[in-house]
């Protein structure tokens, strides 16, 4: 069971630290934390509280928005490849990136259309940002979002194509696997890419909340309206995320 700790009894500790979005679904911290769950990783963790500075974590961990991940005495991580690499590291078994070269490179790949720069989290925070930024008033920790994430009227109005030809990349790939009888993204066996799609897909359209139990103000912007986005969102995908969540996280999720 997840219990948080202070910031000031984690920093210090000899082992895997993680620092997670305190009573929300946070697509990157929740993937972490399951990852570290399946490889059977001990871990603390210590709460980022959202809508706060956060000011004695980001100066220790370099960056201003969670999940920050430590291990031991090295540096602070906070990009999703690097955490996936040092779980990796930590616990080669059971591994959750391909051996096969070309396997590997599609999972990354795919992976990144989920989890990167310009990928499904960061187009669905543009889109979820654009109505308060529209007002001309953004409330403080929204603007301090927003400039981390480049917000900008042309990629706002962007976001939902893009989302949508990241969505359409993922079934396709989703489509291919089952249709030879394998119920994974890439091989014939779980990967992070399951795990990232089952994270990331609250932010298309959450779990109900027995097994997502987020405040439920936040959940109307949690779920996507876009038509574009809500067509290539197909049953197959969802019907995924589903399973993969009954059979590989903590159900309800640890908030």
């Amino acid at each position: 069971m997840l219990q948080y700790r202070s910031f000031e009894e984690i920093i210090d500790h000899p082992g895997l630290r993680i620092v997670m979005v305190q009573g929300m679904p946070s697509p990157w911290a929740q993937a972490a934390k399951t990852i570290f769950e399946i490889k059977g990783l001990e871990y603390v963790a210590a709460p980022w509280v959202p809508g706060e500075a956060n000011e004695e974590i980001a100066k220790w961990g370099g960056e201003t928005s969670a999940p920050i991940v430590a291990w031991a005495k090295e540096k602070p991580i906070h990009r999703w490849l690097d955490i996936l690499y040092l779980s990796e590291r930590l616990a080669p078994q059971p591994s959750l990136i391909p051996q096969d070269a070309m396997q590997r490179a599609l999972m990354i790949g795919l992976s990144n259309e989920i989890c990167g720069e310009r990928g499904i989290g960061w187009n669905r925070r543009l889109q979820i940002f654009a109505p308060m930024f529209a007002s001309g008033s953004p409330p403080p920790q929204v603007a301090r979002m927003g400039s981390k994430y480049g917000y900008n009227e042309g990629d706002a109005k962007a976001a939902g194509e893009r989302t949508a030809q990241s969505l359409r990349a993922l079934d396709t790939q989703l489509k291919s696997q089952y249709a030879g009888g394998v119920h994974f993204f890439i091989g014939d066996a779980l990967s992070a890419l399951d795990i990232y799609w089952t994270a990331f897909a609250n932010l298309l359209d959450p779990l109900p909340k027995d097994q997502c139990p987020m405040p439920e103000g936040y959940r109307p912007g949690f779920t996507v309206n876009d038509p574009v986005v809500k067509e290539a969102l197909t049953p197959q995908l969802l019907e995924h995320r589903s399973r993969i969540f009954r059979e590989y996280f903590h159900n309800p999720m640890e908030l």
